[in-house]
């Protein structure tokens, strides 16, 4: 049997920064474009909010795409003018590292709410609208809010998968820790690499094919089958020399290196290993 896509939502999505253009973008490839609304300004705000969701008619989805740390607010003055909602308006939310509950105030008022956060990183480019396609959305919710948060998952190519509001503080640091670590962990080879004496360009262009494969084997193997280096082949020398060579370009990096040889280690006791690099 071939799986249907849900229809797309009449949706109405608050926030215009890079994830709310993104949903704008791709969820008017295969529907009605939805209208977009700015994520703050006070009174204004919400005032856009609801002409735009009475607008979209009963049962329309509001998608609040706003930074964590605006959501509670928000939802606290969407709370205040609850009466001028339609009937049957759903309200999601998109951040990682809240579950369905911060919509209490609005479940209370009797909308339906839930949580469909995706996982990826988004650029601000036109590109980003392909970004939803088979990846994964942490969803949370009851009834017609965790319908709606599956729905739309799917409606946008990607893949709904359950994560409960006590376990979302450790998703969202799973996915903080694979995007904007790995981000990190470039910069500061790139650093040493322009320490040893190429350009900064030049030091990413060089070390792009190593770490394109490192990734992709990690993720294809896994990762204890993946680890090559000196842990992996117990090189306490090579290692050693590259502590010597840390202290002396920038000894503030330190505690990087060590934390990373501590989970190689970790990973080299319960995988084969290799021997390149």
């Amino acid at each position: 049997m071939i799986a249907v896509r849900p229809i797309p939502p009449r949706a109405v999505v608050v926030g215009k920064g890079r994830l709310g253009r993104a949903l704008a973008s791709a969820l008017g490839l295969t529907g009605p474009p939805p209208a977009v609304v700015a994520g703050r300004d006070g009174a204004a705000r919400v005032e856009a909010i609801l002409r735009a969701t009475l607008q979209a008619g009963p049962e329309a989805v509001l998608l609040l795409a706003v930074r964590d740390d605006a959501l509670e607010g928000l939802v606290a003055d969407l709370s205040d003018a609850f009466q001028g909602f339609p009937r049957g308006t759903v309200v999601l939310h998109h951040s990682g590292s809240h579950g369905a509950e911060v919509l209490a105030p609005l479940e209370a008022k009797g909308l339906s709410t839930g949580s469909c956060h995706p996982l990826q990183t988004f650029t601000g480019s036109s590109a980003d609208a392909g970004r939803f396609q088979g990846i994964t959305f942490a969803i949370d919710g009851s009834g017609a809010g965790r319908t709606a948060a599956e729905n739309l998952a799917l409606a946008l190519g990607g893949r709904p998968v359950a994560i409960e509001a006590r376990n979302r503080a450790l998703y969202h640091l799973a996915a903080s820790l694979g995007a904007n670590g790995l981000t990190g962990l470039v910069a500061a080879s790139r650093d040493a690499l322009t320490g040893a004496g190429l350009p900064p360009g030049e030091a990413l262009e060089a070390l792009a094919p190593l770490l394109r494969t490192a990734l992709e084997e990690a993720l294809r193997r896994g990762p204890e089958a993946a680890l090559t280096g000196p842990v992996a082949r117990g090189d306490e020398t090579t290692l050693e020399l590259h502590r010597r060579a840390l202290f002396a370009w920038d000894a503030s990096r330190a505690a990087l290196l060590e934390a990373l040889l501590r989970e190689q280690r970790r990973l080299a006791g319960r995988g084969p290993g290799g021997s390149e690099c």
